[in-house]
Parts: C-alpha cells; sequence; structure tokens
C-alpha cells in the first residue's frame, strides 16, 4: 500500500505526457517530470516521498522534504490563513498546514510569514499536515552543544508561557525566558537574540533585553512613551512595587530604576506624592 508522507521504492510501468506512472503492483501514482531528478525507463525502480497534489491525490516527488513523519527540522511560514493556521515550506510542490489547534488562541501572536517553526509531519484526515515540536521533543534532539553565561544565540520563539516564554535555538536547544527578562510581547515563530544568563540541571535561562549597558536608552524610551501615553503623568516612582513594574511595562524593578534615574538626572521627569511626570521644556 503507498502511504501518504513515507518514503517507498515504486516500480516505473510507463511514461505519461506528464511524467513518470509508478506502482507498487496495487496502486499507482505519477511522479511529474519537474519532480523527478533524472530520466527513468520502464521497470526502473525509484525511492520518492509520497504527498498530496491540489486536488489531493496521492503524488511522487524525488526531491527530499525538509521535514518528515520521523525527521523534525526548522520550517519557514509561507502563508497565514485566518481562522485554519499556518502553511509551512516542506520543498514540496505543495505547503503543508500547521492547525490553528496547535497555535495560541489569540491569532495576533500567530507566526508571520517568514517566521520559523520546528515542526515535523503528522496526517491528519488523510492529509499532510505539520506540528510544532514539543518542549519534551526539542530536548530530547538536541545536538551536543554547550553555552556559556553571557553567551548570545540566535533562536526561535517555539513556547508563550503565563510566565515567560520558550526559544528554540538554531543547535535545537531549549531556552527559557521568565517575563521579568523580556521587552514586550513575542510571537510564535520570531526570531531572537537571546542572551544565556544561566545554566541549572543542563537547563538554560536567558534574557532578550541585553545588558545592562545595552538597554539603558531602550529603557528610557519605554518609560517616556508610556508617561506620554498617559497624558504626562503616571502613577509608578522608584519606589512603586516591582510586580506593578512589571506587569505594566514587562521590565524588571532594576531596570526600571535605571533608566528611571537616568531620566530624573537629564531632567526630563520629575516627581511628587501623586507620582511621576514629565518635566516642561
Amino acid at each position: 500500500m503507498i502511504n501518504l508522507a513515507e518514503f517507498i521504492d515504486l516500480n516505473v510501468i510507463r511514461k505519461s505526457d506528464l511524467g513518470y506512472m509508478l506502482t507498487d503492483g496495487k496502486e499507482e501514482v505519477l511522479l511529474h517530470f519537474k519532480q523527478s531528478l533524472s530520466e527513468h525507463e520502464v521497470g526502473d525502480k525509484v525511492k520518492v516521498f509520497i504527498y498530496n497534489d491540489k486536488s489531493f491525490r496521492k503524488t511522487a516527488t524525488e526531491i527530499e522534504p525538509t521535514i518528515t513523519l520521523t525527521k523534525p527540522d526548522f520550517v519557514k511560514v509561507v502563508g497565514v490563513a485566518k481562522g485554519a493556521g499556518v502553511f509551512v515550506n516542506i520543498n514540496t510542490p505543495k505547503d503543508v498546514l500547521i492547525s490553528k489547534d496547535f497555535l495560541p488562541y489569540n491569532e495576533d501572536f500567530w507566526p508571520q510569514i517568514d517566521d520559523v517553526l520546528l515542526a515535523h509531519l503528522k496526517i491528519r484526515k488523510d492529509a499532510i499536515t505539520a506540528k510544532p515540536l514539543s518542549r519534551f521533543d526539542i530536548i530530547g534532539m538536541h545536538k551536543d552543544v554547550i553555552y556559556a553565561e553571557g553567551e548570545k544565540v540566535k533562536g526561535y520563539v517555539c513556547r508563550l508561557l503565563e510566565k515567560g516564554i520558550g526559544i528554540v535555538t538554531a543547535d535545537y536547544m531549549y531556552v527559557y525566558v521568565p517575563e521579568t527578562q523580556l521587552r514586550g510581547n513575542y510571537r510564535l515563530g520570531e526570531e531572537v537574540l537571546v542572551t544565556i544568563t544561566k545554566v541549572l540541571d543542563e537547563e538554560y535561562y536567558g534574557m532578550l533585553n541585553g545588558q545592562k549597558e545595552e538597554m539603558i536608552d531602550p529603557d528610557k524610551e519605554l518609560i517616556l512613551n508610556y508617561i506620554k501615553k498617559h497624558n504626562g503623568r503616571i502613577k509608578l516612582t522608584a519606589k512603586t512595587d516591582s510586580n506593578i513594574i512589571e506587569r505594566e511595562l514587562k521590565i524588571s524593578r532594576k531596570a526600571f530604576k535605571r533608566a528611571y534615574g537616568g531620566l530624573y538626572k537629564d531632567r526630563i521627569i520629575d516627581f511628587d506624592e501623586e507620582g511621576t511626570f514629565l518635566v516642561k521644556e
């Protein structure tokens, strides 16, 4: 039996105007000329990958897909279908769907075109689809790589959690970033540069807000924009509880105090018993 998403050796039984007809002795599929890596003769045995064409007919290709049922890898998002999911390219003529069932409920956090996901193939209702890897799947496949504290590594957002996000690096390593080390919101599949902050029991922790020196100006801008959004006055001060600061600005209290102190020193802001306000020029 010829099954979807599998590699199989099939025999060439005839040549048509479109390509080669292949069989396992019971079922026939078409290997289009464009999907053939070389010319074939009747009787040749050809190793092919089976996928659905646009009419959902079983079709063959000699070109190896990026991912399979048992071989996960990074795939690029090439389309977004609102209410349904996102399409990823797997190096076959037909892109495959990652269902909304595997994506955040809020579509604002769905991957966008050119974002990257780590996924494997899945058969669903007689069609080839794809599914992002879980944290445990990622941990189980990582390479023999060791990161040092302070090292900056390219990665992609693979999990959106209540208290942080998960990132999978280009080396298939999983890094957890707590919400206090984030700047704003992130979407699934978004490319980021994560700084490794801690290694604990072979698990990596990171930050996406850079080192203190690098982030002082962006933090100033963040606070200023927040004040301007609230008509030039806010209730936050250097004495405000850390939980409130993290909830409102998505930065730590230490980062807030560094930037807040810089703005005060530059006479851009001032404060009184009611809170903080912009200094009029």
